[in-house]
């Protein structure tokens, strides 16, 4: 007679097969949370050095979010192109291999034709009347005019007024004749330098030391603190102080995966941001101021102030270039820039 084999059954009660599932599941649900505890990581990719106003507020937001958000925010850093320039970290934002980027306005040309008005020369008369335009509503408009491209901006920092340079003292429009220059890819600085007689070079800001020096381009413009961290007065010996034209950065992160963080960390970020946003933008006024008087400690090069007179002259040439960008623009922005002026 068979005897019929009875199924094992284990002290828990459980026969091997619902056993073995039971224990399948909990490894699975061990995993998941487990991952589920992973810190968000947000990298940043930028071009500038640790020294300048960017590079400070890149380490400042690491410090601070990693203070106020341990265990559930981590922050990487990549400055000095040492990921991306500028133009690649634009697409990286895209498909996700970065979450921050901070490039210069002229950057965002092929995603939004507006913002372009941070280029026009001898738009805004000093800083404040681009913070004060930042702060219109026109100016918060810009941060979102390129959700449509999946980007979405989510501050403004400073870097201070635009200084040219060369071998040559420049004062007049007429003293950048068949100079070579370095700028970025801004169809305003092509029509800007195109005016005053200057064969244009658009270049990456990581290669333009090295321009210089190999007598590549034979000038440049930037701001102050871009120009003494990269040490261009070793290879330029005028800087001319025109105040045509401003340098800040719009700082952007990819749209969906800034939709897509929990709400509590999303605004914990925002306050984060808005506090280094206060702090670049304090340390770039400082540093223009710095680091200019560094460049003439240095006795490698002058700096010219222009007069009056000579400011007229260049104006006569350069503000009719707005005309050109009017529709691209948009006149309502431009004139909204041009009520910044007013000190309120």
């Amino acid at each position: 007679m068979r005897t019929q084999r009875s199924s094992v059954v284990r002290p828990s009660g459980l026969r091997w097969p619902a056993r073995l599932t039971v224990l399948i599941g909990m490894l699975v649900l061990l995993a998941v949370n487990a991952q589920a505890a992973e810190p968000i990581v947000i990298r940043f990719s930028h071009v500038t050095s640790e020294a300048t106003p960017k590079g400070h507020g890149a380490m400042l937001f690491k410090k601070m979010v990693e203070q106020r958000l341990a265990g559930k925010v981590r922050v990487e850093i990549y400055p000095r192109a040492l990921k991306f320039n500028d133009d690649q970290a634009l697409l990286a934002l895209l498909f996700g291999d970065v979450e921050l980027a901070a490039p210069s306005f002229s950057k965002f040309r092929s995603f939004s034709r507006q913002i372009q008005v941070f280029d026009l020369p001898f738009l805004f008369s000093d800083v404040d009347a681009v913070n004060r335009f930042q702060r219109s509503e026109a100016g918060v408009k810009l941060l979102d005019s390129m959700l449509s491209h999946g980007i979405k901006g989510l501050a403004y920092w400073d870097n201070g007024m635009r200084v040219m340079s060369a071998n040559r003292p420049l004062r007049t429009p007429q003293d950048f004749k068949r100079l070579r220059f370095r700028i970025e890819p801004s169809a305003v600085m092509q029509a800007q330098y195109r005016a005053l007689g200057v064969a244009t070079v658009p270049m990456p800001f990581g290669q333009v030391r090295e321009a210089l020096k190999m007598g590549l381009v034979t000038g440049q413009e930037n701001a102050w603190s871009n120009i003494y961290s990269k040490g261009f007065h070793d290879f330029q010996k005028y800087f001319t102080e025109a105040r045509h034209s401003f340098l800040g950065y719009m700082l952007v992160t990819n749209a969906e995966f800034w939709a897509n963080l929990p709400a509590e960390i999303r605004a914990e970020l925002e306050k984060i941001i808005a506090k280094v946003t206060d702090e670049v933008n304090k340390n770039a006024r400082e540093k223009a101021e710095s680091d200019r008087q560094r460049v003439i400690d240095s006795k490698k090069a002058e700096v010219i102030t222009l007069t009056d007179a000579d400011l007229e002259e260049w104006r006569t040439l350069l503000v009719p270039i707005r005309k050109k960008f009017e529709s691209q623009i948009g006149l309502e922005i431009i004139e909204q820039a041009m009520q910044a002026n007013q000190a309120r």
